[in-house]
């Protein structure tokens, strides 16, 4: 998978949620993503990405540890990221860039 894959298929930024399935963490953020999908989807296009399968893609966005979400826009730069796990409400407030 490469950053290219995601680009101009959307008018929105892209969140790259990067995950593990070894990661307590990870499950924890995604299920509280996914208990708000609608409003996170409003605001961006949800990309998930298993560091494991896609450490190509992990290592290009400097991915150090698990969860860590980015949010491109469709020139794939960077406009905002996170390390660990956030509320859902905090995640829908930086994603009004």
């Amino acid at each position: 998978m490469k950053v290219e894959d995601f680009l101009g298929k959307t008018d929105k930024p892209i969140l790259l949620q990067f995950f593990a399935e070894w990661c307590g963490p990870c499950k924890m953020l995604s299920r509280m993503i996914d208990e708000s999908l609608d409003m996170v989807t409003e605001k961006v296009e949800l990309q998930r990405i298993d560091v494991d399968r896609d450490s190509q893609l992990a290592a290009e966005f400097f991915v150090r540890a698990v969860p860590t979400m980015v949010v491109i826009d469709q020139d794939g730069v960077i406009l905002w990221r996170h390390t660990g796990v956030l509320p859902v409400p905090e995640i829908i407030k930086q994603l009004n860039l």
